[in-house]
């Protein structure tokens, strides 16, 4: 039995443009999500604020539980994912997917032609991911992480 006031969208993800009140949301998340290579609250705010980006939120009961960073390009229609955060606790449940479909879709609508990103070789769970949204690898970037680790350089043609 439902109860009269219960809410059949509460469990429901939403996606929309971070605000500046979400800051320390972000930071906590990107801390939650990373070990090493995090952003600080500063640099956060510097994406957020003011560099030409597009940052998206997604929450759940208003609870932001997924993030992405878009770095733009002044007169040029290409863009750069630069991060992608999915809590722990919402993963492999279609969060990761759901903003970027969400993210690609805007970037089309804006006239963007190419992103691209950088991926962790050993992540193959983000790996996953973006080659279900078409990207393709074009290069191999040897030690780019501070770990020493390699990242392999995706590209898409919207």
């Amino acid at each position: 039995m439902i109860k009269e006031n219960y809410n059949i969208d509460a469990k429901r993800p939403h996606i929309r443009l971070a605000k500046k009140e979400d800051l320390p949301e972000l930071v906590d998340l990107e801390n939650i999500c990373f070990k090493e290579e995090t952003f600080n609250k500063k640099q956060l705010e510097y994406l957020l604020l003011r560099a030409k980006s597009l940052v998206m939120v997604v929450s759940v009961d208003g609870k932001i539980i997924g993030s992405v960073i878009i770095l733009l390009r002044a007169h040029i229609s290409h863009a750069r994912i630069y991060s992608l955060n999915v809590h722990p606790g919402y993963r492999r449940g279609g969060t990761g997917s759901l903003i970027m479909d969400t993210a690609l879709k805007l970037l089309k609508e804006r006239g963007t032609e190419k992103v691209t990103l950088e991926v962790e070789v050993n992540n193959k769970a983000a790996q996953s991911l973006y080659y279900s949204k078409d990207f393709s690898m074009d290069k191999m970037l040897k030690k780019y992480y501070k770990n020493g680790n390699d990242a392999m350089h995706l590209v898409k043609r919207l």
